[in-house]
């Protein structure tokens, strides 16, 4: 070995790489395979709800979330149109 790799060597094996601090690690959820570039509308709304319906099972908090949301969403419109009628009289 000439004295540039001789150095290169003992400062690989003295200089150790910090190991960076992990991350908590959550369930495992299943990974949907990436779209192709070239596909229509249905089928990328199918891709979504299929996506969408596989996080719901797994993800109990995004789940939870979801729903509530949904739920608000719904009585929020029920109370705009019971509004809408009463003041149509």
């Amino acid at each position: 070995m000439t004295n540039t790799e001789n150095t290169t060597a003992e400062n690989t094996e003295t200089a150790a790489p910090a190991a960076a601090p992990e991350a908590p690690k959550k369930a495992a959820v299943p990974q949907v395979a990436p779209r192709p570039a070239n596909i229509g509308r249905r089928t990328i709304k199918t891709l979504g709800r299929n996506k969408r319906k596989l996080k719901l099972k797994n993800d109990k908090e995004f789940a939870k979330a979801f729903f509530e949301a949904k739920s608000k969403r719904s009585t929020e419109k029920k109370a705009a149109y019971r509004k809408k009628k009463k003041n149509k009289k």
